[in-house]
C-alpha cells in the first residue's frame, strides 16, 4: 500500500499558520521611552549656516485669548450708491430728454430717455422723464407705475417729490381716491 500525499497544500496552510502566530507574537513598541521635545528656549539661538550666514530666528508671541469686541457702524436712514449719472453718454441723452420734452417732441424724448435708461438703469431721473412723457401721451396708469418705480431710486426730497406729482396727478385723472391719498400724505411729509 502506498498512500500518496500531496504536500503542497499543507505546506503552505503551516506558513501561513506559523505567519500569523509570529506576527502576533512580536513585540509591540514602547512608546514610553521616546523622549518627549524639547520646550522652546527663551533665549534666542544663533545658527551659523557653512557660508558663514547667521540666522537668527524671531520671538513669537503667544496666542492669547480675547474676548470678541463686535462694533457696528452708525447707519444713516438714506442709502447713497451710484446709479450711473455721472457718465458723459448719460448727461447728454438727458439732455436731449430735456430738449425735446421742452418743444412737446414725447416720442424724441421717450426715445432719448430709454436710451440713458440703459446706462443708468438705477436712474429716478430716467423714471420721472418717463412717467412725465405717459402722462403727456394720456396714459396715467403708465405714468403712475413709472412714478412709483422711480420711488424707489430716488435719492434726494425734490426727486421724491416730483415722482409723487405725477402719482397725484395720475391718480386724480383715474379718480383713484386712494392713490390721491396716498399721494397727498406723502407731500405732506416731504
Amino acid at each position: 500500500m502506498h498512500i500518496r500525499f500531496n504536500l503542497y497544500p499543507k505546506i503552505t496552510l503551516g506558513l501561513i499558520f506559523i505567519g500569523l502566530v509570529g506576527c502576533q507574537s512580536l513585540p509591540t513598541p514602547d512608546t514610553s521611552s521616546k523622549e518627549a521635545p524639547p520646550a522652546p528656549s527663551s533665549e534666542k539661538q544663533d545658527v551659523k549656516t557653512p557660508a558663514g550666514v547667521v540666522i537668527r530666528p524671531y520671538e513669537r508671541e503667544e496666542i492669547q485669548r480675547q474676548k470678541m469686541r463686535i462694533v457696528i457702524p452708525e447707519q444713516k436712514n438714506q442709502q447713497h450708491f451710484s446709479d450711473g449719472r455721472q457718465i458723459p453718454a448719460f448727461k447728454k441723452l438727458m439732455q436731449e430728454t430735456q430738449l425735446a420734452y421742452k418743444q412737446g417732441k414725447w416720442n424724441e424724448a421717450e426715445n432719448a430717455v430709454l436710451q440713458a435708461q440703459r446706462l443708468a438703469p438705477q436712474s429716478a431721473e430716467t423714471f420721472l422723464y418717463l412717467a412725465l412723457v405717459a402722462d403727456k401721451k394720456n396714459k396715467p396708469a403708465n405714468a403712475q407705475a413709472l412714478a412709483q418705480r422711480g420711488l424707489s431710486y430716488a435719492q434726494t426730497k425734490p426727486m421724491k417729490k416730483q415722482l409723487w406729482l405725477v402719482i397725484l396727478k395720475a391718480g386724480q385723472q383715474q379718480k383713484n381716491s386712494k392713490t390721491i391719498q396716498q399721494a397727498e400724505k406723502a407731500l405732506k411729509g416731504l
